[in-house]
Order: C-alpha cells, then structure tokens, then sequence
C-alpha cells in the first residue's frame, strides 16, 4: 500500500546479534509502553490515478489495522492481532481473507516470523519488533508493557546526509500540531527528497508530504480528515462476512534486519 514507506536498517555485526538474543533476563532491556488507543482516517495523494483514503487504528490490547480504499472503490485491510496471535489480510476484488497464525517463539531460538508478504524486516531478537514481526520476547515483552505515555512533540532530527527546519506550531483539523522539514536522499541514494511532516502530541502523524525536486519520484500528499481517542470497536479489526477464508502459517526468518543490498534484490 502507498503509505507504508520501506525503511532501510544498517547491518548489525554477528556480536549485537548474540547480544540480542536474550529478553529481560539481561538486565538492561528497555520496557516498551503500549500505545494510544485511536481511529484516524487520512487523505492520500501519490499520483492522479493514486489518491484515495487510508485508515488507521490501534485499540489497548496492541490490535493494529491499517487499511486503503482507492477512489474507484477498491480496498485492502491489514490487521495484526496480538491476542489472537495472528495477522488477517483481505481485499475487495479477490473477496479472500487470509488468516496468518504465528508459531509460538522459542526462548534461546535465533528465529522471528513474519508473514509471508510483509515487506518489513525483523529486528534482532529482544529489541523491540515491528507490528508484523514476532520473536522469541515477544509474550513477556508484551506482558510487561508499561501504560501508553504522552510523547510531546516530536524533535526535528536531523537525518543523516540532510538538513532539518522547526516549522513551528500549528493547527489541523482542530488539533495542536508541531511541523518539522527536512532534506535527505531517497533510500537509494539517487534524489535528494525533501519532506514535510506534522504530529500532535501523541507523536501521531497528521500530515506528511514528500516532493523531489528532480521529478524522479513522484510528490506524496497525506492528511488527516478525522481522528478519534475513543477505543476502536473489535468489528473494526475484523473483515467482512461472506469472505472465502485462506489460512497460513508464519515465515520463519532470521531476526535481523536486511542490508541495503538485499533490500534492492
């Protein structure tokens, strides 16, 4: 889907990948903190025939939907479900839902798994992992989840190889926002993009938008039309009834991320 953006992770060394391996028998594991409970719907433009509305939504128990309807109507929804221990995809033209179960991680074992046509990548064992990625932590890091913090704004970082502007205060379909503007090269290296993000104080982004001033890649617009604090309804992570049911298991993968190199494979 159009919103998702392919990050690049550095290689680690075959030392921080051992080092990795535990969970919080080690001592030093930083507790995560489970997130905010939220319903935002956005506006997303990568091309004339690319526009259409993605949703996006997280309840308290980790249950993550991410979901995209294009202006002809089409659409594709991706759930991860901690509780369940599954991930569930669907799409409105094949009518299919295919179910994702995860095997159940092995303490000591050197393994993640992810579905089958994620493209995301694991992280080493005992960091924190992706919403799409299970490791051997994974039950107690969940477990031991601290409640939801309030971040504040988010600093403007300057990325490696750019530059970065504090756009200041502003305010987005009724809500406080803080604006950051920066330049960097694009994931391979061959434009120089320069992008506008802005995020409430939940550190929720609420508008983004990429341009390359080259026109090698195309401009990237999106934008918040609603948002809601509420706790999301459980039908909202669920598919539709009538759908042919596909079940799969999880890949099994190394837990470590990918060079650049094999990301352009």
């Amino acid at each position: 889907m159009s919103y998702f953006t392919t990050a690049l992770f550095a290689a680690l060394t075959l030392q921080s990948l051992l080092q990795g391996q535990q969970c919080s028998s080690s001592g030093d594991q930083e507790a995560s903190h489970r997130g905010w409970p939220y319903t935002a719907r956005y506006r997303e433009k990568q091309r004339p025939e690319l526009e259409g509305v993605a949703i996006v939504a997280v309840d308290s128990h980790g249950r993550f939907l991410t979901s995209y309807t294009s202006a002809d109507g089409r659409g594709t929804s991706n759930v991860s479900d901690p509780v369940a221990e599954q991930e569930v995809h669907w799409d409105t033209s094949t009518k299919k839902v295919k179910i994702v179960k995860y095997s159940t991680p092995l303490e000591g074992r050197h393994s993640c798994w992810q579905s089958p046509w994620s493209v995301r990548f694991c992280a080493p064992t005992g960091e924190v992992q992706g919403a799409f990625c299970r490791d051997a932590c994974y039950t107690e890091r969940l477990a031991k989840a601290l409640p939801p913090e309030k971040k504040g704004f988010l600093k403007c970082d300057t990325p490696q190889g750019g530059t970065a502007e504090d756009l200041g205060a502003s305010v987005i379909q009724g809500i406080p926002a803080h604006g950051c503007r920066t330049t960097h090269p694009s994931a391979f290296g061959d434009a120089n993009l320069i992008t506008e993000a802005w995020s409430d104080e939940y550190g929720l982004n609420l508008r983004s938008i990429t341009e390359d001033p080259s026109g090698k890649y195309a401009r990237y617009y999106r934008e918040i039309i609603s948002l809601s604090r509420d706790e999301p309804d459980i039908s909202t992570f669920q598919p539709p009834s009538g759908y042919e049911v596909v079940m799969q298991d999880a890949e099994e993968v190394p837990c470590k991320p990918p060079t650049a190199i094999e990301i352009r494979k």
